[in-house]
C-alpha cells in the first residue's frame, strides 16, 4: 500500500521540481529568431539555408539593417573526406567525414562580432563494390551535420539572448 501511495505520488513530485526550476526541452522555446545569413553560393551553403527555410525555429530576412535581426556571416563552410582506417592490405576500409561551420554573430547590441565554429565528424565503412550506397550515406551524413549545426545555432543563440540581450 505504502509503495503505490509512493510511486503514485513520485512522478508528479518530480514534474512539480523540473517545472519550478524553469527547465525545458529545446523543442519547447518558443522563440523564433529573426535572422539574415550571407555566405558564398556554395553547393553546402544552400542546402544550409534550405533547411534553414523548413526550421520553424528561424525565419530568414534579407541583409537588412533591422534592429531585430540577428546577421550571420558564414566565413568557412566544408567537408573534409579522410581515411579512417585501412585493411591489411592497405586499402581504406572506413572513411572519415568531418564538417566545419566557421560564422560570426553580429547584432546592433553587440560592438564586436562573436565567432563561432562547429566541428563534427562522422565514419562510415568504406566498400569498393557499393560505392551507390556509400555515396547516398555520405548524404545522409551531409544533412544529419547540418540540421545538427541549426540545433547548435539556436542554443547558441538561446544563450546570447540570455546574456547579451540581443
Amino acid at each position: 500500500m505504502i509503495s503505490f501511495f509512493n510511486s503514485k505520488f513520485l512522478i508528479p513530485l518530480c514534474l512539480f521540481f523540473l517545472y519550478s526550476c524553469s527547465y525545458q526541452l529545446l523543442n519547447s522555446y518558443d522563440e523564433i529568431f529573426n535572422i539574415s545569413i550571407s555566405s558564398e553560393d556554395t553547393e553546402l551553403n544552400n542546402l544550409f539555408l534550405k533547411f534553414l527555410k523548413e526550421n520553424e525555429a528561424y525565419k530568414l530576412n534579407n541583409f537588412s539593417e533591422k534592429e531585430d535581426v540577428i546577421k550571420i556571416k558564414i566565413e568557412d563552410h566544408q567537408i573534409l573526406k579522410f581515411s579512417g582506417a585501412a585493411s591489411l592490405d592497405g586499402r581504406t576500409s572506413k572513411v572519415r567525414i568531418q564538417y566545419l561551420l566557421k560564422f560570426s554573430i553580429s547584432t546592433p547590441n553587440i560592438k564586436t562580432p562573436i565567432q563561432q565554429e562547429i566541428k563534427e565528424s562522422s565514419y562510415y565503412i568504406y566498400d569498393d563494390s557499393n560505392l551507390l550506397s556509400m555515396e547516398e550515406e555520405e548524404n545522409l551524413a551531409v544533412k544529419e551535420f547540418i540540421k545538427s549545426s541549426q540545433q547548435k545555432l539556436r542554443i547558441l543563440l538561446l544563450s546570447l539572448r540570455e546574456d547579451e540581450n540581443i
